[in-house]
C-alpha cells in the first residue's frame, strides 16, 4: 500500500513550469510570458520542454512567430487553475491551525537602510496575531517570492506593474556615489555625472533588478557616454569591498552613506540623478488584513501624493474582500 502511494505521488515536473505553461497559454508568447514572470526566454522555453517530456505530449504548436495550443494544451490549461486554487487553500487552512499567524516580509539591503526599520517599529503593536519573519534578496528574487507565495510581501528597489501583483509606490530616494577615501572627487561637494566618463562602475548584475540597472545607465546614454567599464558585484558587501580595494566606485541609496567602510567615502551626485523608486508589493491572491496595516502606514507616513500609487482595480479587490 504505501509503495503504491509513493508511486502515485512521484512527478517528473514541478509547479514553476505548470506556471510558465499558464502564462504562456494566456498570452500566446514565450517572450511575452517571460517578461511577466521576469525570467528570461530561454528559461521558461526550457520549463516548457521539460514539462512536455515528463508528460510525454506536445503542449504548444510553434510556427511561423505564433504560438497555439494542442489539444493535449488546452485539456491542461482547462484544468490546472483548480488545482492551483486546491493547492492554496491547503495552505490557507493549514495557516488558520496555527496560534500566530506567520507573515513572511522580504527586503531589500537599501530598504532596510532607509525607511524600513521605522515602518517595522510603527507596525509591530498592530500586528499583533502576526509573527514576523524577515528575509533579504535582491529585487527580482523577491518580486518571484512573491508571486510564487514563497513569502507574503516585499520591499523593493522597482515598481512593477503585474496583474498579479498589488503594488504601493513609496517615495522614491537618491542615489549618490561611494569612492575610494583617497579618490580625487573627495575634493568636491557633489559630483557631475559627466565625470564618470573615466570611471569603473560597480554595479550589481541586470537580473537582480533590471529596471533600476536600465535606469543608471540611462543617465549616462543622456550625457552621451558609457564608463570606461562596468564591474558587476553581486552583493552589497561585494560592492562596498570592491570601492575600498580602489577598483572603482558604486552607486549608493543616500540612505547608506552611513554604512561606508573604511577606506571608502560618500559624495553626492548633482541632479538630475539616479534614484531609487521604492515599493511594496503583495500577492493578490494571498491578501488578508496585515496588506490594509502595511497600505495605511504607508500612506501616511512613507510617500505623498504624488507617489502614492494603487490603482483602481486593486482598490476594488481590496474592498471585495473586506480587506
Amino acid at each position: 500500500m504505501n509503495q503504491r502511494i509513493t508511486k502515485n505521488y512521484q512527478f517528473n515536473y514541478d509547479l514553476k513550469q505548470l506556471r510558465a505553461f499558464l502564462e504562456v497559454a494566456k498570452v500566446k508568447s514565450f517572450s511575452k510570458a517571460a517578461e511577466n514572470l521576469f525570467i528570461s526566454q530561454p528559461a521558461i522555453s526550457r520549463k516548457i520542454s521539460q514539462l512536455e517530456e515528463a508528460l510525454n505530449c506536445q503542449l504548444f504548436i510553434r510556427e511561423n512567430n505564433t504560438v497555439e495550443l494542442t489539444p493535449s494544451g488546452e485539456e491542461l490549461r482547462n484544468k490546472l487553475p483548480k488545482i492551483f486554487e486546491n493547492l492554496a487553500g491547503i495552505t490557507e487552512s493549514l495557516n488558520s491551525l496555527t496560534k500566530y499567524n506567520k507573515l513572511k516580509i522580504g527586503y531589500t539591503c537599501a530598504a532596510m537602510s532607509s525607511f524600513l526599520p521605522s515602518l517595522i517599529r510603527k507596525t509591530t503593536d498592530k500586528l499583533t496575531g502576526y509573527e514576523l519573519i524577515f528575509s533579504e534578496d535582491n529585487t527580482t528574487g523577491l518580486i518571484n517570492k512573491v508571486l510564487e507565495n514563497n513569502i507574503h510581501c516585499a520591499f523593493i528597489m522597482a515598481q512593477p506593474k503585474h496583474e498579479n501583483l498589488i503594488t504601493i509606490n513609496i517615495r522614491s530616494e537618491s542615489m549618490g556615489l561611494m569612492i575610494p577615501d583617497n579618490h580625487p572627487f573627495n575634493s568636491l561637494n557633489e559630483i557631475p555625472i559627466e565625470l564618470l566618463k573615466q570611471e569603473t562602475i560597480i554595479l550589481f548584475p541586470r537580473p537582480q533588478n533590471p529596471s533600476l540597472y536600465d535606469h543608471i545607465l540611462e543617465h549616462f546614454h543622456n550625457k552621451n557616454f558609457m564608463p570606461k567599464a562596468i564591474r558587476e558585484a553581486d552583493s552589497c558587501n561585494a560592492i562596498f569591498g570592491f570601492v575600498a580595494a580602489e577598483t572603482g566606485v558604486a552607486f549608493i541609496a543616500e540612505s547608506m552613506a552611513g554604512l561606508c567602510m573604511k577606506g571608502t567615502s560618500y559624495k553626492p551626485i548633482s541632479q538630475p540623478g539616479p534614484e531609487i523608486k521604492f515599493s511594496f508589493i503583495s500577492n493578490r491572491f494571498f491578501l488578508e488584513d496585515w496588506h490594509v496595516t502595511f497600505e495605511r502606514l504607508i500612506s501616511e507616513n512613507y510617500c505623498d501624493d504624488s507617489c502614492f500609487y494603487l490603482n483602481q482595480m486593486d482598490k476594488s479587490f481590496i474592498i471585495q474582500n473586506n480587506l
